[in-house]
């Protein structure tokens, strides 16, 4: 049961790797990127930062800010070096959460006893499409895309948290589906993903009032 619960996310963080490599040229570590999408149903730490948008927006938003600020200045084409190796694990753990806030049973809180049978059972039956059958198809969001240059007096973790909390609210109001599970859950996770390698290659010190 845990490695078909486990499928559907390293799935995810694969094409995640492919969309960096394709847009900025930038090799994240695989392994680590895959391990790390994983990492929150296995880590205990994790175990208490809950898998759900309302409890865990703000430590999200907190994390891709953070993440941000320990990379700047960084060289991302030395793949062997160890900020890769944290960045590609971290990349992974927000992509999971991420891919929790546009799946289903979190995304309506399908939870305690009965519930969370059929929570279980609805992710099961996921991992099999995703393997199996999907295939993504990009999402047309109608959600601005992340940009720091809009509102000066907005701090980079509130503009972070307000475009996950509205691409989540349109996925959904759309269609309930297996398919639109997955094809929200890249969506976000890559975008959210390629913000963080942009704004870490962009990096400069007129910036640095978005981290204080």
């Amino acid at each position: 049961m845990f490695k078909i619960l486990t499928d559907s996310h390293k799935l995810i963080a694969r094409e995640i790797h492919k969309n960096i490599v394709e847009n900025y040229d930038v090799d994240l570590d695989i392994d680590k990127l895959q391990w790390g999408s994983i990492a929150p149903d296995v880590l205990p730490y994790y175990k208490f930062k809950r898998h759900y948008k309302d409890e865990s927006l703000e430590f999200i938003s907190k994390e891709i800010v953070h993440l941000i600020f320990l990379g700047r200045y960084s060289n991302l084409k030395n793949k062997n070096s160890f900020f890769i190796r944290q960045l590609s694990k971290k990349v992974g753990i927000i992509s999971h959460y991420l891919c929790d806030f546009t799946c289903y049973p979190h995304a309506y809180r399908v939870t305690f006893m009965d519930d969370m049978k059929s929570h279980l059972k609805y992710e099961s039956d996921l991992n099999e499409y995703a393997i199996n059958i999907h295939k993504f198809n990009d999402v047309n969001l109608s959600t601005e895309d992340l940009n720091i240059y809009g509102d000066d007096s907005k701090k980079l973790a509130d503009i972070v948290g307000e475009y996950i909390d509205s691409v989540v609210e349109e996925y959904m109001e759309d269609e309930k589906s297996f398919s639109n599970d997955l094809d929200y859950a890249l969506k976000l996770s890559s975008n959210v993903a390629l913000f963080i390698i942009e704004m870490i290659l962009n990096y400069s010190e007129e910036m640095e009032y978005q981290f204080n």
